[in-house]
């Protein structure tokens, strides 16, 4: 194995009941892989802040979890270390395949980059600090809708157009919220992504299977933020969300465009 290819082997909560894996868990499985190599191999700073560049996901399927209980996974990360080398680097690409011990089910290509305190006090400026939780939470949709079973699971309200929804940031998720940060994570937005195609398409159950996403810029918790959803190209057999039948989700604050 070279010197850029690392293997973690990690427990899953049981998957939520009647579905075959939870989206969100799959999410942050991506996002702690990263993070523990880049601390423990590539000595990045713990203080220093990490910035979510973009996150591809292919996943088969067939990939499903038990729902009586914890699962067992494989995880596998190849590293490009940026441009200052195995030491310091600040940005790195990352090949992670995950499985339970056979052919991969899942394969993401991420890139994490990272910076200093100081820099990041410059570039936030008056967004540096806010005031946690202490911001308007709009009613969200109907669980149901989006596939969840409470509303403190719901990231969308709904707004006046058809295929819109409004980004709603419920610090009680502590699985989106597990700390306070001064901007909207990036994984609360691909939820909001996940959420808005399955009202789009509901009520077909929705599971992703290909998603390209780059951040663009952040998205802050005082600003109104939007999702749009649309279906590009015809249904698969039977109405059914396959084939060339592709959601695609847009954010667009202040009508900006903060990821795509």
């Amino acid at each position: 194995m070279s010197e850029n290819a690392f293997t973690l082997c990690l427990r899953w909560p049981a998957a939520p009941h009647g579905q075959p894996y939870d989206p969100r868990i799959l999410t942050q499985t991506i996002r702690q892989s990263g993070l523990t190599v880049a601390h423990a191999e590539y000595e990045v700073p713990l203080e220093h802040h990490t910035m979510l560049n973009s996150l591809d996901l292919t996943v088969s399927p067939d990939f499903r979890v038990s729902d009586t209980g914890p699962s067992t996974l494989v995880v596998d990360i190849t590293v490009s270390p940026g441009r200052s080398g195995r030491r310091a680097a600040h940005a790195m690409h990352m090949e992670i395949r995950t499985s339970p011990g056979g052919d991969p089910v899942v394969r993401a290509d991420t890139e994490f980059a990272w910076i200093s305190p100081a820099a990041y006090r410059r570039v936030r400026g008056d967004h540096l600090t806010v005031d946690w939780g202490d911001w308007p939470l709009p009613a969200p949709v109907d669980a149901a809708l989006v596939g969840r079973s409470r509303a403190a699971d719901v990231v969308l309200a709904p707004t006046a157009v058809p295929h819109r929804w409004q980004l709603r940031n419920d610090v009680s998720n502590v699985l989106l919220f597990d700390h306070p940060v001064d901007h909207v994570p990036g994984l609360v937005l691909w939820e909001a992504a996940h959420q808005a195609v399955q009202a789009l398409l509901a009520p077909v159950v929705s599971l992703p299977v290909s998603v390209t996403t780059t951040f663009l810029r952040y998205v802050e918790f005082g600003e109104p933020c939007l999702i749009d959803a649309r279906v590009i190209g015809p249904a698969g057999p039977g109405g059914s969300p396959s084939g060339s039948r592709a959601p695609r989700p847009t954010r667009r604050p202040s009508r900006r465009t903060s990821v795509r």
